[in-house]
């Protein structure tokens, strides 16, 4: 029988503060030389010492969120979730290349040599999202950290805006005005974590409260180009729009991201919230979580698909099985879920959170490999499609203590909230 809300919130809570934050603070703290490790294999044995620094940015943001809002009932859980967000707080300029202002993908392990610069603007995401949520804990008293976290943010739109300032080739003028999904979002959910941070302490930015709402705005109307109705109603984000719309004439305008389809969904109800509502933003967003459910949802195996063409036609090779199945695109189905079920009430979703929560901790979670115990510990991150094991790590050079602790928090305080106020 599938749990219901207040049985799996249980679920949540106990397995983020006795599996997934024991198992990164046991494991990915280095001590020696700040930050965290990431490639960690089932054992929290650490298998390459390599910085990652999306990575970096991203637990720096999650240990501070966790110290704010997560650990009030246990202190000294609280007081180790701040240490942590320091040790790579304190690192995060590291990845910057001091002559260009861009961000390496990676460093060495004791951050002196910068290794791998990718030419994308995505690293100074989580640097602007680490920096800011630093700040917020208090621990920055002379908000040096916001003051990076609005200059690299100024950088990020640049960069966004024209690629070439990255160091890639200008933008082609067959595909010149083409939008991607993945820059919309960026912009927008750092706006909505700069709309938090400085709610009430404005005076503190170089910035007013609409230059981040103005961002939300066109965010918002961004995601209207994104939003595929072709074909029965399909209701689903995909990833790239040409300047004269979509189109399925290309790879790049038929790849669906069943994952990231649901995350610019439940970003958009937030951005909804904060311009003051918006009625066909929130239906656009609803409809996409429904849709991205039924269009990516492995009705053999269960599971959500990692890529598809929306088409139906073969994808180009990728580094990642397209029909896998990956952890983030389940974490982001248990937020997008349980936020649509709170605001609607609507049985369809509560319906679907309890399929994508048994699947998720039936692959992820309760199963066990040699030298491990079942059920504990951090998530599993790679799966065949029939939910066999491709990777016994638990961290690696994009996963880390980032999208499931994320989740889990989120999934929690939404519930919380949505009792409260019944």
């Amino acid at each position: 029988m599938p749990l219901d809300l207040s049985e799996m919130k249980a679920r949540w809570a106990a397995d983020l503060k006795d599996s997934v934050l024991p198992f990164w603070l046991a494991n990915s703290l280095d001590d020696l030389h700040g930050g965290y490790f990431t490639c960690l294999d089932h054992d929290g044995r650490v298998y390459d010492d390599t910085k990652y620094s999306w990575l970096q940015g991203r637990a720096v943001y999650m240990w501070s969120r966790m110290y704010l809002e997560g650990l009030d009932d246990d202190p000294t859980m609280r007081e180790a979730a701040l240490k942590a967000a320091e040790s790579g707080a304190q690192r995060l300029d590291n990845s910057i290349d001091p002559a260009t202002g861009l961000l390496f993908f990676s460093t060495t392990g004791d951050f002196f040599t910068r290794l791998h610069l990718q030419r994308k603007p995505y690293a100074a995401v989580f640097y602007v999202q680490g920096c800011l949520e630093f700040w917020r804990t208090g621990k920055d008293t002379d908000d040096s950290y916001l003051r990076r976290a609005e200059s690299m943010f100024e950088k990020l739109e640049k960069w966004i805006a024209d690629p070439s300032l990255c160091g890639r080739p200008p933008v082609p003028a067959a595909v010149a005005g083409s939008t991607n999904l993945a820059d919309i979002m960026c912009s927008a959910s750092l706006s909505l974590d700069f709309l938090k941070a400085l709610k009430g302490r404005w005076e503190k930015s170089s910035k007013s409260e609409e230059h981040y709402l103005e961002i939300i705005r066109r965010a918002m109307k961004g995601c209207e180009r994104h939003f595929d109705t072709r074909s029965n109603n399909r209701n689903v984000f995909l990833e790239s729009c040409s300047a004269t719309g979509l189109s399925s004439e290309t790879p790049a305008g038929r790849h669906f991201n069943p994952g990231h389809s649901l995350e610019v969904a439940w970003f958009l109800l937030l951005m909804c919230d904060a311009v003051g509502g918006s009625e066909t933003h929130s239906k656009i967003a609803l409809d996409v979580i429904s849709g991205s459910l039924n269009l990516g949802w492995d009705d053999q195996y269960g599971g959500l698909f990692y890529m598809m063409d929306i088409e139906g036609e073969p994808l180009l090779d990728a580094t990642v099985m397209a029909d896998g199945k990956l952890w983030w695109p389940h974490t982001e189905a248990l937020i997008a879920c349980t936020l649509a079920y709170t605001i609607t009430g609507e049985a369809k979703y509560l319906s679907w959170l309890q399929k994508v929560h048994d699947y998720s901790y039936s692959t992820f979670v309760d199963r066990n490999v040699e030298g491990g115990t079942e059920g504990t510990g951090e998530w599993f991150g790679y799966c065949n499609r029939d939910g066999t094991l491709a990777r016994t790590s638990k961290g690696g050079n994009y996963k880390g203590f980032f999208h499931v602790p994320r989740a889990l928090l989120m999934c929690i305080q939404l519930v919380e909230a949505w009792e409260a106020s019944k």
